[in-house]
């Protein structure tokens, strides 16, 4: 089975240590906040998860361009065209969701505005987003929900690539990880 190149598989590995940290870090400055706790930590936290979301949302963008160049190594042949069929339509949930839910808080914290993260930088603000705190906290309403949207594929998504793995053994999971094999040019 061929694998992912090396680029790509580095990408999807850094998404994916990014996201928990990511769900973590929005659930304990939400928390925070909701029990008006504003200081120095509460104010950590939410630069370095709004850093740590727009850093995904660029490693995205390297994702998608690999994905618009570089065609996805072929499916194993012993996958019905229906369990085919549900990996793609799931991938274009994830991918998806994890250019929205970026964006959506870019957006919230534009509108808010709020762009300061860590460190004194601040993110850019995004273009053509007025500000407006009722229509930011539409936004942060729509980017949780979408965060906790995303968080169920990401488990379902595990879940898939560990039956691949354990039960089926047909190198699906193998595509993506991390190995020492050569790529075809």
């Amino acid at each position: 089975m061929t694998p992912y190149r090396p680029a790509q598989r580095l990408l999807h590995w850094l998404v994916a240590l990014c996201l928990p940290t990511l769900l973590v870090l929005g659930l304990w400055m939400t928390a925070r906040a909701g029990a008006n706790l504003w200081d120095e930590q509460t104010n950590l936290l939410y630069g370095l998860h709004k850093a740590l979301g727009f850093t995904v949302l660029l490693l995205m963008l390297l994702r998608l361009f690999f994905k618009l160049r570089i065609a996805a190594p072929t499916y194993p042949a012993s996958l019905t065209p229906l369990h085919i069929l549900v990996a793609k339509i799931m991938h274009g949930l994830l991918y998806t969701l994890l250019f929205v839910v970026p964006l959506l808080g870019w957006a919230g914290v534009t509108a808010y505005p709020a762009l300061i993260t860590v460190a004194g930088y601040h993110l850019p603000p995004m273009p053509w987003v007025v500000q407006n705190e009722a229509l930011a906290k539409q936004l942060f309403a729509l980017h949780g929900t979408l965060a906790f949207v995303l968080a169920a594929l990401i488990v379902c998504h595990i879940a898939a690539a560990l039956v691949h793995l354990f039960l089926k053994r047909d190198g699906v999971f193998e595509r993506m990880w991390p190995s020492k094999q050569t790529q075809p040019r």
